[in-house]
């Protein structure tokens, strides 16, 4: 593209496909929770987000991730019954929700605000549900930066957030940070549904989108991959024998 043109053309492949992705996850963390399931699920989303060159996303992740994995299996060794149990749970959840996790991190960031909501509109879904699915949209990204910024202030002042600040001295803790997030989430919600009512997200009629945003047939093969990984993933938690056996 060359400088000072703007292009309109919408983000490849259609905000539904993203949003597909995202339910079948949802739908599969809750029978497929092995170990092995759970990893398969982490690789494909790390070869997704690899194919959509995120890959400072996939470092981060899978260091999670593996530290996720040496944690289950340290929690053997701990000598404490109660303790190695609560770990190994923490670590179980915490499995399940990362391929979650990692599914709306690409929506968030391949997705933009306006073809979202044009896309849900062509679903035909109410505007009392777009709204506050917009706001939402907008408000989580920007308050993960307001916590970097707070975070920032505090070490310019000699302080520093962190969980185990959060455990050895709580009320500190909700004094230096919480407080002025709370204060600041305030006004970001307030800022954000100011500027939806700029955009015109509670106009009675339809909305145009400069974005020619069109579910085709690329999209549907996407949607069809994404479902018959998942009836795979499926048909070998239920029936693993059966399957292996021919």
């Amino acid at each position: 593209m060359k400088p000072g043109i703007i292009s309109f053309k919408a983000a490849r492949p259609d905000p539904r496909v993203w949003m597909f992705l995202v339910v079948c996850i949802l739908l599969l963390t809750f029978p497929c929770g092995s170990r092995l399931e759970l990893f398969i699920m982490f690789i494909l989303l790390a070869l997704i987000m690899l194919g959509q060159q995120m890959t400072a996303a996939v470092v981060r992740f899978a260091a999670i991730y593996t530290l996720l994995l040496l944690a289950a299996e340290l929690c053997r060794f701990i000598p404490w019954p109660p303790a190695g149990m609560l770990v190994g749970m923490l670590t179980l959840l915490l499995g399940r929700l990362i391929p979650v996790y990692m599914a709306c991190v690409i929506l968030l960031e391949k997705v933009q605000m306006n073809e979202l909501i044009t896309a849900l509109e062509q679903m035909h879904v109410p505007s009392v549900l777009i709204i506050p699915l917009a706001v939402v949209y907008r408000y989580l990204p920007t308050l993960r930066r307001e916590m970097g910024h707070i975070s920032d202030s505090l070490k310019m002042r000699g302080l520093r957030f962190s969980p185990v600040g959060l455990m050895l001295q709580p009320v500190a803790t909700v004094e230096r940070f919480m407080i002025p997030l709370l204060i600041r989430s305030g006004k970001l919600a307030d800022e954000l549904a100011a500027a939806a009512l700029c955009k015109g997200l509670d106009a009675g009629q339809r909305r145009t989108s400069c974005s020619d945003v069109r579910f085709r047939r690329q999209d549907a093969a996407w949607c069809a991959l994404c479902g018959a990984v998942a009836a795979a993933m499926l048909c070998f938690h239920y029936y693993p024998l059966t399957l292996l056996n021919g």
